[in-house]
């Protein structure tokens, strides 16, 4: 319960200091509308030349791509601010204050800033979601909504998760530029459905970088029907990755020289 009242205030802090410059949240919500809109258009057109592609129909097409969406949106209202700030707070050493005080360190870095502008485009990607689904020609039990959901959730931590390594690699290392540059590739990687990548790199987006699970693996649940085995694997894959950024997180610490030190 202080770990969620602390969050809160964050929330709180968040909205009065996005509130102060309107026009910057103006202009965040019409550049990730921008971006829905560049996403939506490439699958649009591709299915104007052809009915499926890789077994995916425009339905399911435009089912995954209001997960890839409504999972983005949450990673970017929770963590993405703060994780792109990481190697600010290391380079000025503004990073001491979050480590001297009591509450977990990782905890502060990752939740300190919530960036209420996108809230205004998380309800319009439910609508565009829920559109996508209902235009399914299948129907779904309630058991495969909730599924659907709760593999969002996990999705949204692996994400989190693997940002959150790369962040402690900058701890080690000192240095951004590189370590920016091989997350937005491999990130890059989860933003289309798995199905379509040859079987090596499925394997990848599947094992070793876990891409998949942010977006494709939710909505295979929908598209292609319940798997007890996928759920399973990223509940069991979301736990493993936290607690290793966690663990990660801490080694890096002992390596970081401080501003005062």
């Amino acid at each position: 319960m202080r770990y969620w009242k602390l969050w809160l205030k964050f929330l709180e802090m968040s909205w009065m200091a996005d509130m102060e410059y309107r026009l910057n949240v103006v202009l965040r919500v019409v550049a990730e509308v921008g971006w829905y809109l560049a996403q939506v258009s490439v699958f649009e057109v591709l299915y104007t030349h052809t009915q499926t592609i890789s077994g995916w129909d425009i339905h399911g097409m435009r089912v995954f791509m209001g997960t890839l969406f409504l999972s983005d949106v949450i990673y970017m209202i929770v963590f993405s601010e703060n994780l792109e700030n990481v190697f600010s707070l290391v380079r000025r050493g503004d990073l001491d204050q979050y480590l001297v005080k009591p509450i977990d360190s990782q905890f502060m870095v990752s939740m300190r800033k919530i960036s209420t502008a996108y809230i205004i485009n998380f309800f319009g990607i439910i609508v565009y979601l829920m559109w996508a689904i209902h235009s399914m020609p299948q129907d779904f039990s309630v058991g495969a909504i909730v599924a659907f959901f709760l593999m969002v959730g996990l999705g949204v931590v692996t994400i989190y998760s693997l940002r959150f390594l790369f962040s402690s690699l900058i701890v080690i290392l000192q240095d951004a530029g590189n370590v920016h540059y091989l997350w937005y590739q491999i990130f890059r990687l989860g933003t289309r459905p798995d199905p379509i990548y040859p079987f090596y790199i499925r394997v990848l987006v599947m094992t070793v970088v876990p891409v998949a699970f942010f977006a494709s693996v939710p909505a295979r649940i929908l598209v292609e029907g319940l798997d007890w085995r996928l759920c399973l694997s990223a509940l069991l894959l979301a736990g493993f990755l936290l607690f290793t950024s966690h663990f990660v997180w801490n080694k890096a610490l002992k390596r970081y020289s401080s501003a005062s030190s």
